[in-house]
């Protein structure tokens, strides 16, 4: 698989970088890139005083982006710093530097986390201690989904821009992915199907939002920790809040994408409680959700097979969500 974001930097520039933010007498005594992620480069360093740190490196200014992907380390900055307030296992932001004095990429310094990648250990589990953490999972993820934007607006920060309704940031996005299909002769979706015709039909559906609530955007069990605390598996940290955005809760596409365990949804507790609507935003989400997969594996990754699959599902829902309108 050709990764065409995360891209590796010098061992002198990352030298060069933590004596720049940790002291002249900074050394790093052992640098190990991870192979996690899609957009970030990531480095865990040990660094010559004992400390442990994770480095997150942007790709280079020319990689190929979409437009939601704008900014994604400064949206996390934003969220992570201004979460602290509500103690979730958040790793803490140490440093930032997007002046490209250094090297010509942002990165920031967080605080390293101990744990094990939630969706691999979770598999050597028993089920009850499965169901432990997806209990957890989803007390957390109903936490995360509590928390309203006091600004009250909708969608991302800059570069980003807000909106004043739910139903404004949806068209946005499905009409910005839907630009990014062109030029790309193998990737279509039909003229005849009508996106544009399909939100205008349905735009009261989303302004039933009328708060903007804090969506993760990837809050699956890859991006989760897990630590073995007193002999039972907890979650140790939550990771990559680069995805975050203001609107329904329900956009977390891990409610209506993954089959989640029962005791997930035991401590989340009930979606919705409109059938109709829930059921007609939750196909407008997966349409979404499944084209922008199919950009990202076409634009990033070069997976043509992989792209139409998921172009796909994205016709499928959309044409399930017009014969429902």
């Amino acid at each position: 698989m050709k990764q065409r974001l995360k891209y590796p930097i010098h061992p002198a520039s990352i030298r060069q970088i933590v004596k720049q933010h940790f002291g002249a007498d900074a050394t790093v005594a052992l640098a190990t890139m991870s192979r996690g992620g899609l957009f970030n480069t990531l480095y865990k360093l040990q660094l010559g005083d004992g400390r442990t740190v994770v480095l997150r490196i942007a790709p280079p200014r020319e990689k190929p982006l979409l437009a939601c992907e704008a900014g994604l380390l400064q949206r996390e900055i934003h969220f992570t710093r201004a979460l602290q307030k509500y103690h979730l296992p958040i790793p803490r932001v140490l440093c930032t530097d997007f002046s490209k004095r250094v090297i010509d990429r942002n990165y920031i310094f967080t605080e390293y986390c101990p744990g094990y990648n939630a969706f691999y250990r979770l598999k050597m589990l028993t089920p009850p201690e499965q169901d432990a953490l997806y209990g957890e999972l989803g007390r957390y993820a109903k936490r995360i989904h509590a928390i309203e934007n006091p600004a009250g607006w909708f969608g991302a920060p800059a570069p980003l821009k807000p909106f004043r309704k739910w139903s404004e940031f949806v068209r946005w996005h499905a009409l910005t992915l839907l630009q990014e299909l062109h030029g790309k002769s193998f990737m279509a979706l039909p003229s005849s199907l009508g996106v544009p015709t399909i939100l205008d039909k349905m735009q009261e559906t989303p302004d039933e939002i009328k708060t903007p609530r804090l969506i993760h955007g990837d809050l699956w069990l890859r991006n989760i920790l897990i630590a073995r605390r007193q002999g039972t598996y907890t979650i140790s940290a939550i990771l990559d809040w680069d995805r975050c955005t203001w609107g329904d809760p329900y956009f977390e596409w891990i409610l209506h994408g993954l089959d989640l365990r029962p005791a997930f949804w035991q401590e989340y507790g009930t979606p919705d409680t409109n059938p109709r609507s829930h059921e007609k935003r939750k196909l407008l989400y997966k349409a979404l959700g499944c084209l922008q997969a199919s950009l990202e594996d076409a634009v990033h990754f070069n997976l043509r097979m992989q792209a139409l699959q998921m172009l796909h599902h994205s016709l499928a829902n959309f044409t399930e969500l017009s014969k429902a309108l």
